[in-house]
């Protein structure tokens, strides 16, 4: 794209590419081709619109762009909800030095107090307005003074306000704080000023202040995130004639003066015209801001009762269908302040025969809009029948005077599901059960629901529901990966763990062969000893947690307290301790491999040794070592992906009796380590196996089998059974990638302890259990 453009955040005439240079560190590809599109083509060179700021000294006749003009190119790049920067300054007449002001306004994370102090006058600086939710679920705000427009959530700072003045705090102990969740577009004031959506938080214990709905939300949504829920509400509300100051409201909009009933509804549902459309100023003008902030709103409709009508907001994925809701209720009742009308939530807003009002939530999960999906919806909707009570209790206050049966509800007492039926409490679309996918629909919530409570109580029973089959699968199988170190890979060795593994009823799903240049550039074994690595290399001891049992095995072989070596300085990782030596890392190996079990070494956990080295106390002195067995020229591996039913054999018997104990020498007979160790000669090998070199290793859980696959053999998570089985138990793809795999101290039964050292020798069902527990335990650390 080599034609060029005018940018309206800047003013400038810039091509596809410069347009992609300046905005590729804060949008995606996706976003900066739409916005591309609403950009205007530059004209000819002499019209203003593309004639480029000159960075020469200005003429005197040069004027400052016009204040209306320069709000208009700002309030369209609002509009398309982009975080915009300043535009390049215009040649104008050489400012007065006395006069001089910072007006360019800076973006990224806010200053703080302390900026603010150091700055001349606030005429470059942002407002935000921070909206959140009350004791009775209200929207209440106030807006601060930023030195920066807010790129992410991470930029903005941590807010307090009286929790006294909302219901939510008591006035001895009443500050409160506001966490920021999403930004949005000021529509009031205009760019660049932002609007925060913020929870409450309580400042004496960092809990969930009262009714902070939205933090059981997003851990809700972050358990089932692996099914990707989408939502879409549709939000009905009454515009009311106002009464007394404090006192609600009870005559709608288009009801007469005389405070006679209009015509039976009828004509004003998508009516249109003078006393049949009522409220269409305030509807429209709330479209409007709510597109200018970024709220996902996707179209408004008048409704059945006059003055009644609806906007609907979505489709929305996870915690952000609150947050939009939230936002778009919030800009509603921002407009309604200047149209001398209030804005009513009721359910049952009028008396008699007329329409209450609801917030129909629209929902969907992948396995609901995969080819199939029909079926999914049908087994969700018998899910939400069995809980319905459960589920109308967070639907909303007052809703029995609306689901009675009649104006297009179910009586609340009764749960039925049809497929087009708006009478029914689940509608299915018809064209979900004609394609055999696509989405739900609840009519059940009321136009006052609490938006975070609705779609958690949906997105809790879906999840239980979808992932019980899932887990329940992930725990009948166990799939382990096995391989022969490289200094048994002799053909003889191989054959006899193939015909050990089958004998004993495992299934081979794969096998092959990984050579040392290939697990030295990938790094697979540094990965694979990840807990060991680190420890070895990278954690200094006192980074380290040792147990109090561990402490007292160590004084018992020692002879001195953990407590007193590392006061003394004496414990070192493999990587210090060489130094401290004055040796080589290969020659601390040698000097660990010489050092006896239960007399000058001792295991403290998984992966996790200390060994008397001289005068010193080495962390995993064996890594360096080890390492290079794995990665030396013309060496390589022999693997198996073996599985097999987890009711014909334990995980426990799978190590202890098929494979054996990491010392050979003490396996049981006919062990594949027993074997290798006994017939070390006939099988080719250079060596008798040991405590190192001991033939063979597999998985020590169906967890650590899970980790070692996807290292190795890049197995997919979320196609593996059990990968599935963990991502249905609730636990996110990123914490098991990005902190499980790799061993990692959680807290768990009241200390810190080996995630991989908990779950040894665990069945994949008890395995699944105890992470789910752990996760639980571990989630807000």
């Amino acid at each position: 794209m080599t034609d060029k453009r005018v940018d309206p955040a800047t003013g400038s005439a810039v091509t596809y590419t410069e347009l992609v240079a300046t905005y590729k560190k804060q949008y995606k590809r996706r976003e900066i081709e739409d916005y591309w599109e609403t950009c205007k083509p530059a004209k000819s060179k002499k019209s203003k619109a593309a004639a480029p700021a000159k960075e020469s000294k200005p003429s005197k006749a040069a004027k400052p762009e016009p204040k209306a003009k320069a709000k208009a190119k700002a309030k369209a790049a609002a509009k398309d909800g982009k975080k915009e920067e300043k535009p390049k300054p215009k040649a104008k007449a050489a400012p007065k030095p006395e006069t001089k002001t910072d007006d360019k306004v800076q973006m990224g994370k806010d200053g703080g107090a302390s900026a603010l102090a150091k700055l001349r006058t606030f005429g470059s600086c942002v407002l935000a307005e921070y909206v959140w939710l009350d004791a009775d679920g209200v929207t209440r705000s106030k807006t601060m003074t930023m030195t920066a427009r807010p790129l992410k959530v991470t930029d903005l700072k941590v807010w307090n306000y009286d929790g006294s003045s909302t219901g939510q705090a008591d006035g001895h102990n009443s500050e409160v704080l506001l966490k920021p969740r999403a930004i949005f577009n000021d529509p009031f004031r205009g760019y660049p000023h932002v609007m925060v959506l913020a929870d409450a938080w309580n400042a004496w214990d960092d809990q969930p202040a009262k009714n902070n709905t939205r933090a059981k939300c997003a851990e809700t949504m972050d358990m089932y995130r692996s099914l990707d829920p989408w939502f879409g509400i549709e939000q009905e509300y009454t515009l009311m004639k106002p009464g007394k100051v404090g006192v609600k409201p009870s005559v709608p909009l288009g009801f007469n003066v005389d405070g006679s009933e209009p015509a039976p509804q009828g004509p004003y549902y998508t009516g249109a015209g003078y006393n049949v459309a009522i409220g269409r100023p305030v509807a429209d003008e709330h479209y409007k801001l709510c597109v200018e902030a970024g709220v996902k709103i996707s179209g408004i409709n008048a409704e059945v009762m006059p003055g009644q009508w609806e906007f609907q907001i979505g489709p929305c994925r996870g915690i952000e269908m609150g947050d939009h809701l939230t936002m778009a209720r919030y800009i509603m009742l921002r407009v309604t302040e200047k149209h001398e009308c209030v804005c009513s939530f009721d359910p049952k807003p009028a008396e008699g025969d007329w329409n209450g009002a609801g917030c129909h939530t629209n929902f969907s999960v992948t396995p609901m809009r995969v080819a199939g999906g029909y079926e999914t919806i049908i087994k969700v909707c018998e899910a939400f029948g069995k809980v319905a009570k459960e589920h109308i209790a967070e639907y909303g206050e007052g809703n029995d005077k609306r689901l009675t049966g009649k104006h297009e509800t179910c009586d609340i007492n009764t749960f039925k599901y049809g497929v087009a039926n708006r009478g029914a409490s689940i509608r299915i679309p018809r064209d979900a059960e004609k394609s055999g996918r696509g989405y739900m629909e609840d009519r059940r919530p009321a136009a006052n629901c609490d938006p975070y409570r609705v779609t958690q109580i949906i997105m809790k029973t879906t999840g239980e529901c979808l992932s019980a089959e899932t887990i329940e699968v992930g725990g009948k199988t166990h799939t382990a990966f096995v391989f022969i170190k490289p200094h048994a890979v002799y053909e003889k060795v191989k054959t006899l763990v193939k015909e050990k593994l089958t004998e004993d009823g495992l299934t081979i799903k794969s096998e092959g062969q990984i050579k040392s240049a290939v697990i030295d550039k990938k790094k697979l074994i540094d990965t694979h000893y990840g807990a060991i690595a680190a420890k070895a290399v990278m954690l200094k001891p006192k980074d380290l947690t040792v147990q109090e049992k561990a402490q007292e095995e160590f004084e018992k072989m020692f002879g001195v307290k953990w407590s007193k070596v590392m006061e003394d300085g004496l414990v070192f990782n493999a990587m210090d301790g060489a130094k401290k030596l004055g040796i080589s890392p290969d020659e601390l190996g040698k000097k660990y491999d010489a050092l006896k079990k239960g007399e000058t070494i001792i295991k403290f956990g998984g992966g996790f040794y200390c060994g008397k080295v001289d005068d010193i106390y080495v962390i995993n002195g064996f890594y360096m070592n080890m390492r290079s067995k794995f990665t030396a020229p013309g060496t390589s591996i022999h693997y198996y992906e073996v599985e097999w039913p987890a009711e014909k054999m334990s995980w426990a018997d799978f190590r202890g009796k098929l494979l054996g104990p990491t010392d050979p020498a003490a396996a049981p007979a006919g062990s594949l380590r027993e074997q290798v160790y006994s017939k070390w000669e006939d099988l080719g090998l250079k060596a008798q196996p040991d405590t190192g070199d001991n033939g063979v290793h597999a998985s020590a859980s169906p967890f650590e089998a899970l980790a070692e696959r996807s290292n190795w053999l890049r197995a997919s998570i979320s196609k593996d059974p059990f990968g599935k089985a963990l991502l249905a138990s609730g636990i996110p793809l990123p914490l098991l990638t990005k902190e499980w795999f790799s061993d990692p101290s959680v807290d768990f039964e009241g200390g810190k302890k080996s995630l991989f050292d908990l779950l040894e020798d665990l069945d994949a069902a008890a395995c699944l259990k105890k992470c789910k527990e752990i996760a639980v335990a571990n989630k807000s650390k």
